[in-house]
């Protein structure tokens, strides 16, 4: 098991996909739930293509952008995926 660390910007996300559609949002949940379970090993994982340690987690539009640094997953955004390849190229800006 590993230990989510949801930073400020998929923070942000979550709260207003609580507050503005419940049902959106508990999928997601339920999707850290299993990342937090599983890790890598969790399904529709994929490391971005040219960026080191940057992974992704698809639930249909929905993209997760996380690292793993150790025992630790940090969660760095949440984002509907507008059927372009260069909103990876923008949501990495989010990533430090």
């Amino acid at each position: 098991m590993f230990k989510l660390i949801i930073k400020d910007i998929a923070r942000e996300i979550l709260e207003e996909l609580s507050n503005n559609n419940q049902k959106t949002f508990k999928i997601i949940s339920n999707a850290l739930d299993e990342i937090k379970d599983k890790g890598l090993k969790s399904s529709n994982i994929k490391k971005l293509v040219g960026f080191q340690k940057i992974f992704r987690k698809r639930i249909r539009r929905w993209r997760i952008l996380f690292t793993i640094e150790g025992k630790e997953i940090n969660i760095w955004l949440i984002a509907i995926k507008k059927d372009n390849r260069k909103d990876y190229k923008k949501w990495i800006r989010f990533i430090n």
